[in-house]
């Protein structure tokens, strides 16, 4: 019987150290049902802002000239989009919509398609719209 107690007892000190489990949180944690629905409401009352983000941008690369124009085509549509998936955003909030997600459903790669790309959220003027939304880890 003490050999039983004591292989149990062994056992159950030597089992845990065995075992590995993912402490890491899930890579989708920081999108949930509340960030959906500041994203689209951020995206319903900011989505302006592409005007100046997109003239910005263009005025860096192209010059004033064109800036002017391209910030009139290219961010009437940057706008629209973004309006347009703000009003999504906002009746979905609830329901993970997009592959089953409360990820955000357009195109976010930036560092692939640093101009045509969407952020997370709406550009705002000032340094705070360079900033990451969520935290990264990086090793």
């Amino acid at each position: 019987m003490k050999k039983l107690v004591a292989l149990l007892l062994l056992t159950s000190f030597a089992a845990p150290a065995l075992l590995k489990a993912d402490i890491q949180s899930p890579p989708g944690h920081q999108f949930n049902w509340s960030r959906k629905f500041s994203r689209g409401v951020g995206n319903l009352i900011l989505s302006p802002m592409e005007y100046v983000n997109v003239y910005q941008r263009s005025v860096r690369s192209e010059g004033a000239n064109v800036a002017f124009m391209d910030a009139i085509v290219e961010g009437t549509k940057k706008t629209l989009v973004r309006y347009g998936y703000g009003i999504f955003e906002v009746a979905t909030f609830p329901l993970p919509a997009w592959k089953l997600t409360y990820r955000p459903p357009y195109y976010r790669k930036e560092a692939l398609d640093p101009w045509w790309g969407y952020t997370q959220f709406a550009p705002t003027i000032g340094f705070s719209g360079q900033t990451d939304y969520s935290r990264t880890q990086s090793w």
